[in-house]
């Protein structure tokens, strides 16, 4: 460091005497060359002012200043000078005589042969003379200008004015022209002596500073080395390492300290040992092998870990380095050996194996991957593990430093810019990161991903890279949003359901959505059509409302399914006039639904109500008790119609199906009536006992085409499924207020007198007394009516079989009323 000084200080001051010189040396030039400028210029001043003594000025004066002065003698005597002047001085290009006309330079003689190309004619028009040149005659006064360029080169010119000898006033200017290149040459050549000088004086100060610094070098060196030995020395013994000098033959001439403490051994005995001794045989024969190599020259040193005996018989490792020494002139060399103590590395290095196997194994079976990336809007990888291809379809190399994709690219963009701010958030509070999301795999597939990451920073608290895990969680968030979806849908719809319908209602009781309109809809005869049709078609008719009130929806509305057959719209921003233009819209979907629609038991027939909150003083729960009365009104009025809408196309659908006909029915109504009248019933159970014979086949409307026209024998399965027509009648009638009063006959129409019926296996007097009667009508029509699979009795034949089965199947004081009626009858 004190030989940089010293050198510093010499290079300062070498720089000020240089820089001194330079400074110096370039006055002195500059000096040098104005004085021979001024020197030059007067000498040139001196020379033309001679040969302006012998110009003539009266010839001068005879001239004209054009082309006729060729002639003249004054003219020929003026050139004739003019070219001897000319050639007299070396150096001289041009001499000439011009005279001032009208502000403009009009040439008078030059020095130029009248045969030269060059040659400019008396009252030539001097257009590209200088400034100067004009000047000299006006100001009366000498000039010299230059470097000038014209047509004929490139020149120094000197103008001198003439004056008359009478009249003293300027009649011509003598003008003279140096080349360029010779005018400066002679400057030159009387610079350069200065030049020579100052150069002489810069390298002699080169040289000594050179001087300077190798003595100063070379005193340092020898003080360096003096130092060095003394360093080595206390390097040496003070060292951490162990170290020692050791011989071609394996023995150590010179050991430190440290090398006494690693091997547990004094400084006499290690110098006793011949290293090869002390080494572990499993490492003996690669040291040997290396040290050869050594001696050989092939390598200039080698470094390896072994293993070396201890004086208590164990072995500790060490890093061991082999160097040559290189002391020139021995013939033997002895070498320099460098060890240090790894054992406690060795065993923490198994340690960090051995972890690192458990990562490894942890992250093969991690469902993702851990990663590490920069800080960037690109996620640029610079770590992924290996579970990246069964997580994304992409290779870890993809992503490192976005060889081919960044897993920015991998984000499905709605997520970009949230998870970037979170990461934002989450660098500036140096917490945690936590987020879902989805990315795109390799093949197209969208995958839900969870990451769970933080960043590292360094000592300043700048960010250094983010670290985390990223696991596939598709399958769980799949079950999670099904789950969502369906704690808020309605599963037969995928509307809304009456949870989500609520929380929504709550959510829009605010002024910023007011006024808020909830309009109120409920299908009519959705039970009738489910017991005569069956679930399929009810559930049909719910889904097809369904799609129509989603069809009327704005953006911002709120459609719910809020029970069986009840839905349910939040219009926000909705006025009452809005709320009852949409109703008008619904009904004109739903005709245009029902024009379409074939079978009139599948028309849509709905009853609507709408109520409106128009400020945050009124109560939601209002608004929606206003719509429900609205639309129990409207019910009161469509609901009868539609029931007997419904219930004529189901017996037309019943008839259309089976072999019951409408003929049949009114029969059994003909027959059961004239029964009726025989027992003295009243008229109510007389029009009961019409209704009861026309509808008691109903549930049939729902059984299976397959069975219910099989032209053979039922097997028990289909018999089983047959005997529920009355069941479903029963369900049928229930469903209609004005069928409610046979609704218990139907169900009881195939019970017998024995109690061997069905549903319920009535017996005797247990069953209505109106079902007892029908059975009479419904058995005897039907064996007097051919069938597809047998013909008809004759009514005597039939009258047999049904006494036969009296007590068993029918009411035997029935029967006998029967039997009159019957036998009476056309």
């Amino acid at each position: 460091m004190r030989i940089i000084e010293k050198i510093s200080d010499i290079k300062i001051i070498f720089s000020i005497f240089l820089i001194a010189s330079v400074i110096g040396g370039g006055f002195y030039i500059y000096d040098t060359c104005s004085n021979y400028k001024e020197k030059a210029k007067s000498q040139a001043f001196d020379i033309i002012e001679s040969a302006k003594a012998f110009i003539n000025t009266d010839y001068i004066n005879s001239l004209d200043v054009n082309s006729s002065d060729i002639e003249k003698p004054e003219y020929k005597e003026l050139k004739d000078g003019l070219i001897s002047f000319k050639e007299a001085n070396k150096g001289i290009y041009f001499a000439y005589l011009y005279t001032l006309i009208d502000g403009k330079v009009f040439l008078m003689a030059d020095s130029e042969d009248s045969s030269s190309g060059e040659y400019s004619p008396p009252g030539q028009h001097y257009y590209e003379a200088a400034d100067e040149a004009k000047a000299a005659f006006v100001e009366e006064k000498n000039f010299v200008v230059g470097p000038v360029t014209d047509r004929w080169g490139t020149w120094v010119s000197i103008y001198i004015p003439i004056r008359d000898q009478q009249s003293q006033k300027v009649i011509a200017v003598f003008g003279v022209d140096y080349a360029e290149k010779f005018w400066n040459s002679e400057i030159c050549k009387q610079v350069r002596h200065a030049v020579i000088l100052v150069a002489c004086i810069i390298l002699l100060l080169l040289f000594l500073h050179g001087l300077l610094i190798k003595n100063h070098t070379m005193n340092f060196i020898s003080r360096k080395l003096r130092d060095s030995e003394n360093l080595f020395r206390t390097i040496f013994e003070q060292a951490p390492t162990g170290i020692a000098v050791v011989s071609n033959f394996g023995f150590a001439s010179m050991v430190n300290k440290g090398l006494e403490k690693i091997l547990e051994r004094p400084e006499k005995e290690i110098l006793s040992l011949d290293w090869r001794g002390v080494t572990h045989p499993d490492d003996l024969e690669e040291d040997l092998a290396l040290f050869e190599k050594f001696k050989s020259g092939e390598i200039e040193g080698y470094s390896m870990e072994k293993r070396l005996l201890k004086s208590d018989g164990s072995y500790i490792w060490v890093d061991m380095t082999i160097a040559g020494l290189g002391l020139i002139g021995e013939e033997n060399q002895d070498y320099l050996c460098i060890l240090k103590d790894i054992t406690e590395n060795k065993k923490g290095f198994e340690a960090l194996k051995e972890s690192e196997r458990s990562k490894s194994v942890l992250l093969s079976h991690l469902p993702g991957i851990a990663y590490r990336c920069k800080y960037d809007r690109e996620w640029t990888m610079l770590f992924v593990s290996d579970g990246c291809f069964k997580l994304t379809g992409y290779r870890a190399e993809d992503l490192i430093n976005n060889n081919k994709i960044s897993f920015r690219q991998l984000i499905v963009q709605e997520f970009v810019d949230v998870l970037w701010k979170k990461w934002e958030r989450t660098i500036a509070l140096k917490t945690s990161f936590q987020a879902e999301y989805k990315i795109i795999t390799a093949s197209g597939e969208h995958k839900w991903v969870r990451e769970m990451g933080q960043g590292t920073y360094d000592d300043d608290g700048n960010v250094e890279a983010l670290e985390g895990i990223i696991i596939d969680i598709d399958d769980s968030k799949k079950r999670q949003l099904q789950i969502e979806f369906m704690n808020e849908h309605d599963f037969l719809t995928g509307l809304y359901n009456r949870r989500y319908y609520e929380e929504a209602k709550a959510r829009f009781d605010n002024e910023e959505y007011f006024p808020l309109s909830i309009i109120l809809v409920d299908i009519n005869g959705i039970r009738l059509i489910n017991d005569a049709l069956g679930y399929f078609e009810g559930d049909h008719i719910i889904k097809e409302t369904g799609r129509i009130l989603e069809s009327c929806l704005r953006e911002d509305d709120i459609l719910a399914r809020i029970g069986g057959d009840e839905f349910a719209l939040l219009l926000p921003h909705t006025s009452r006039e809005s709320a009852s233009s949409l109703l008008y819209e619904i009904e004109d979907k739903v005709s245009q639904y029902n024009e379409s629609t074939k079978e009139e038991v599948r028309y849509i027939s709905i009853a609507m109500g709408y109520g409106t909150k128009n400020s945050s003083e009124e109560n939601i729960g209002d608004a929606e008790r206003e719509a429900e009365e609205y639309m129990n009104k409207r019910k009161l009025f469509e609901k009868k119609s539609h029931h007997h809408t419904i219930l004529s196309s189901i017996m037309d659908t019943m008839y259309a199906r089976s072999q019951e006909t409408k003929e049949h029915a009114e029969r059994l109504a003909h027959i059961s009536r004239l029964i009726g009248e025989k027992m003295d019933l009243p008229q109510e159970s007389m029009d009961e006992l019409q209704l009861f014979a026309m509808l008691h086949d109903i549930g049939k409307v729902a059984i299976d085409d397959r069975v219910l026209n099989k032209p053979g024998k039922l097997t028990k399965e289909e018999w089983d499924i047959m005997k529920k027509h009355s069941e479903i009648g029963y369900r049928i009638a229930m469903a209609s207020p004005e069928l409610e009063s046979v609704a218990e006959y139907i169900l009881c129409h195939h019970e017998r007198w024995d109690g061997k019926g069905y549903p319920a296996g009535l017996k005797k007097e247990e069953i209505p007394l109106l079902s007892r009667i029908l059975a009479f009508a419904d058995a005897y029509d039907a064996m007097t009516v051919d069938r597809i699979y047998r013909k008809a009795l004759t009514k005597q034949e039939a009258i047999e079989e049904i006494e036969k089965n009296v007590g068993k199947q029918f009411d035997p004081e029935i029967f006998k009323i029967f039997i009159r009626i019957i036998q009476d009858l056309d």
